[in-house]
């Protein structure tokens, strides 16, 4: 079989995307290496932005009994405080839940899903494109990539070098503020913890990978060492009970610029450009990505684009809705985790609303 559309990675932007060709009845092709459900190393919390975006695919927060969060607080490596509202706000939801729901309606829609299915690389021909996979060849007339920070293959891997992250996720219980999320810096570093469903916390959080290595790569020993030196940090371990005992990590992330479109090939979420989680909404931006580009791609389809103007007008979406957010981003994560500059930046966050309401309109879009 020959595709319309081909996608390669499973997780939000690759499943939205999924699921809105189906509906607009093209064949599509969606390759994951995992199978469904998984957890994965994220941030849990949806800014309202993406609501209207989640219940058009078929995903019904006030259904589902969320959370509502819309009060953040922040802390400093000495576990001084700050606090503002979020006036539009979010939810929490587990990565584990979310994209099973979405994969099941994916399913629904008539997706051709592939799991446990790793992606080699790509070729391109006269009609389009064959992708070169453990369990066969596939072609298709349009490549979309949504394989997240690791492009693999000849896929498009951005600009090189910056510095070495790790990401270390737990699921907590306990009696914390369900309405809030929280942000708190360390050495090295900087925590996020927020409520999802089932009565659960996500605490994720990013460390230099030269800081774990400090600690010959002992996670544990690093917590203890290191983020509870923020009290916050310290009371919510002494609180918290872990859902699991090991923790779910990740190596090698960076935040390098990449590109929303390379070689005719499509890129959605942190495969176009991955945002700080500092300032957040990894989750939103996956979404949002797939929103922009379905109807692009629908065009090439029904002939009214060239496959060139869908890229044009892609690239300059993606960059006037989502670069600006990148590259702040990058720059508040450099400013809050060099040890000399974290006092002046946390002086003038602490005490400048301004400061904190321009951070906060960072990380939140407009609804789409």
């Amino acid at each position: 079989m020959k595709y319309d559309c081909m996608i390669v990675g499973g997780g939000l932007s690759g499943l939205a995307l999924s699921i809105l060709m189906a509906r607009a009845q093209k064949k599509v092709l969606l390759i994951e290496k995992k199978k469904y459900p998984a957890h994965k190393v994220c941030g849990e919390y949806i800014s309202n932005e993406s609501r209207a975006f989640l219940i058009k695919l078929g995903i019904v927060p006030e259904q589902w009994h969320l959370p509502e969060i819309n009060q953040l607080v922040f802390s400093d490596q000495r576990g001084r405080l700050i606090r503002e509202q979020l006036d539009s706000g979010g939810f929490g939801i587990r990565r584990y839940a979310l994209d099973e729901a979405l994969f099941q309606i994916a399913r629904k829609e008539g997706v051709d899903i592939r799991t446990s299915t790793t992606c080699l690389g790509y070729e391109k021909n006269m009609q389009g494109f064959k992708v070169l996979t453990n369990a066969g060849e596939f072609e298709g007339r349009i490549l979309c990539g949504a394989f997240g920070r690791y492009a693999f293959g000849n896929f498009n891997k951005g600009q090189t070098g910056g510095e070495n992250w790790v990401g270390v996720k737990h699921h907590l219980r306990g009696a914390f503020a369900a309405d809030t999320i929280g942000l708190h810096l360390f050495e090295g570093g900087y925590c996020g913890m927020s409520k999802v469903d089932d009565e659960q916390y996500c605490l994720c959080y990013l460390v230099k990978a030269e800081m774990l290595k400090k600690y010959k790569g002992q996670i544990s020993l690093l917590e203890s060492e290191v983020l509870q030196k923020n009290p916050r940090l310290a009371e919510i371990w002494k609180e918290g009970q872990k859902v699991y005992e090991d923790p779910l990590t990740i190596s090698n992330v960076t935040f390098y610029a990449k590109q929303a479109v390379a070689d005719d090939v499509f890129y959605l979420g942190d495969s176009a450009g991955s945002i700080a989680p500092l300032t957040g909404n990894g989750m939103s931006n996956a979404l949002r990505s797939a929103a922009m580009l379905e109807p692009l791609l629908n065009k090439v389809l029904n002939e009214e684009y060239s496959l060139a103007k869908a890229a044009k007008v892609y690239a300059q979406e993606w960059n006037q809705q989502m670069g600006q957010r990148i590259r702040a981003g990058r720059w508040i994560q450099y400013f809050f985790c060099q040890a000399a500059l974290t006092p002046f930046f946390f002086f003038f966050v602490r005490n400048f609303a301004f400061v904190r309401r321009m951070i906060i309109r960072m990380t939140h879009g407009k609804s789409f």
